[in-house]
């Protein structure tokens, strides 16, 4: 074939070139990536592992059997379980027995129990508790509860030092070697008798 060979087919520049850029297709495109990545990244926020902050106790204020106003942190032992409940939940009366023997075991001088009562009434559930050496203290309106982020009892939170180090929501079975061990791990070693001298 020679150049001015009529036979030979004409190309059309259309059919070569690529597809023209920044028409509506393209910006389409763009738009869903970016749409895309912007959730993803949004996902990644939301999800990515990061340590839990440090969880400080905030003190509030709880009336006593009479009627009068104590600070919870006046209640506070060095490690102390601050237990929410009322008895007019059902799981909460359940739990009570075996909360009040596990922090009888330890012993009041390795492990403190608060007995707040949620919107309850006194002289009802001082009877339940029936324990005088765990006094029930009472929060009305759940002002205290809602500081430690209750939302449903029974709810059970250990305080060391100041420091919020677990919490329990729901029933616990303090009979459970797996609940005591959590506590018990963040207690400070026994007193041990000293040797008798030799």
């Amino acid at each position: 074939m020679t150049e001015n060979d009529d036979s030979t087919p004409a190309l059309h520049p259309a059919s070569t070139s690529a597809p023209p850029r920044g028409g509506p297709g393209a910006r389409y495109l763009q738009a869903m990536i970016a749409l895309g990545l912007s959730v993803a990244l949004t996902l990644a926020l939301l999800f990515w592992p990061r340590g839990t902050p440090e969880r400080r106790f905030e003190d509030g204020y709880l009336l006593d059997e009479a009627g009068a106003p104590v600070a919870l942190a006046s209640q506070l032992a060095p490690a102390t379980l601050v237990h929410f409940w009322a008895t007019w939940c059902p799981p909460c009366r359940q739990e009570i027995p075996s909360l009040l023997e596990f922090a009888g075991e330890v012993g009041r001088a390795r492990l403190g129990l608060v007995l707040v009562a949620v919107a309850d009434e006194r002289d009802r559930a001082v009877k339940f508790v029936g324990n005088r050496q765990y006094p029930v203290l009472f929060d009305p309106v759940w002002d205290v509860a809602r500081r430690f982020r209750t939302r449903q009892l029974p709810e059970t939170h250990l305080v060391v030092d100041g420091k919020l180090v677990a919490s329990f929501a729901g029933a616990s079975d303090w009979r459970s070697s797996a609940v005591r061990r959590t506590v018990l791990a963040h207690l400070a070693a026994p007193a041990r008798p000293s040797d008798p001298a030799r």
